[in-house]
């Protein structure tokens, strides 16, 4: 499967050259050990996928004597604590990074070890174009461990009892709504960032306009932001969805929706409650305008794995890297919590367990399949141009007043005005 990422080396090329204290009330040493060696690694997860994690690493403490001392926390404040580690120096040995705090931290190259320079980590297990979303200034500063595209995830029982089918296309997902909000049914449930997501691709799809530049750039206009924001409030408006701060994935197992918008390694929870409510998850097609200029859907990084540039133990650091991506008791031990991983011997380890099935796993295949798909700018997850977008699309819901025109055009000045 691995070997559809090569199809789209020169996005990932493009990407790569671009310009680019956690939270202790979980922190503990796995052994008393002192004359062990001692790193620190840092990640973010929820319950079960801490807890996976430490179950491989206790494996790897065991197979290297490296002690290692975790430090984690849920996603939600774990950037700002990891803004004041790297900028104070304090951050972990080995640290978890989102695809776009890569660039923030490092776009001279010089923040993180070179990786490739570490013979303790086994690249040949990695198709090359893979690693390109990880290289900054010639240094290999982060490896991904999967790939993440933005999934559209159905309760398709719930659907077939509305005699409805899997919207294909906007259109259809309104026709849906149609039939749906009569019962108070929403058809998806979107955070603020996917509400800004799906206005990009729309956007793209529609006009062929990009949001970014080949270089990087913000390539919005004030009347693509007026597009886009019309679309959204649109959305809001026939009910397809609520807005982002109301957004709750629990409605999903009250039937308050119909989808769900999803990371393709994130579906877990909504499989899980399907199945507790004996009903059949499906995932949809990544929906466009009937025809379409761009195809407007990226993929990124689920995660990446970086060493400290100052780190004392390089050598155990780079061997916690190597087992994080490439043991098969580490990749056993998570499963797909964190997404398909790209590594080959981990995808083989999750095959010999069986645990290559599922909704998750039937997303990350349409993901990794699909030629369309082109490689996420790190800057379209910049949280600045979400909030931005957000308060301006709570602003005309909720304001009568103020139109989306007006709504559109404050939010493009202040777009503009944000340091990417």
């Amino acid at each position: 499967m691995v070997r559809n990422v090569l199809k789209r080396t020169a996005a990932l090329v493009t990407a790569a050259v671009m310009t680019a204290g956690l939270c202790g009330c979980h922190e503990r040493t796995l052994t008393d050990d002192d004359e062990r060696t001692e790193i620190s690694f840092s990640w973010w997860g929820n319950d079960d996928r801490n807890e996976r994690t430490l179950n491989g690493l206790k494996g790897f403490t065991e197979e290297t004597g490296v002690t290692v001392r975790p430090k984690y926390a849920e996603f939600s404040g774990f950037k700002s604590k990891m803004d004041t580690e790297i900028y104070s120096g304090t951050e972990a040995d080995v640290v978890q990074l989102n695809y776009d705090w890569l660039y923030q931290y490092t776009q001279n190259g010089e923040e993180f070890y070179d990786l490739s320079t570490l013979e303790e980590i086994d690249l040949s297990t990695y198709p090359e174009m893979s690693l390109a979303c990880g290289w900054a200034n010639g240094k290999l500063q982060a490896i991904p461990y999967g790939f993440n595209a933005l999934t559209f995830v159905y309760n398709k029982t719930l659907l077939d009892s509305y005699g409805l089918s899997i919207p294909e296309t906007w259109d259809e997902l309104f026709e849906a709504a149609a039939v749906l909000r009569r019962d108070g049914v929403y058809v998806l449930s979107l955070t603020d960032k996917f509400f800004w997501l799906t206005a990009c691709a729309y956007l793209e799809q529609s006009t062929g306009h990009k949001v970014f530049d080949e270089d990087g750039k913000l390539a919005l206009s004030s009347d693509d932001v007026r597009i886009m924001l019309a679309f959204s409030k649109k959305m809001l408006d026939e009910k397809v969805t609520e807005l982002g701060s109301e957004y709750d994935r629990r409605d999903f197992s009250m039937l308050r929706m119909a989808g769900t918008v999803s990371w393709t390694s994130d579906p877990g929870y909504f499989e899980t409650t399907a199945a507790e409510l004996k009903m059949e998850l499906a995932v949809g097609p990544y929906l466009t305008t009937k025809e379409f200029d761009s195809f407007g859907w990226y993929e990124k990084p689920t995660g990446l794995y970086a060493i400290r540039q100052d780190t004392e133990e390089p050598q155990a650091a780079g061997e916690l890297v190597d087992y994080l991506i490439n043991s098969a008791d580490m990749a056993a031990s998570l499963g797909m919590t964190k997404g398909v991983p790209v590594s080959r011997a981990a995808e083989e380890a999750l095959e010999a367990h069986g645990m290559l099935e599922g909704v998750e796993y039937e997303a990350n295949r349409m993901m990794m399949n699909e030629p369309r798909l082109m490689t996420m700018s790190p800057l379209m997850e910049n949280s600045e141009l979400i909030d931005i977008y957000a308060d301006a699309l709570n602003g005309v819901y909720y304001n009568k007043h103020i139109t989306v025109p007006t709504a559109a055009d404050r939010a493009w000045d202040k777009m503009i005005g944000v340091k990417l």
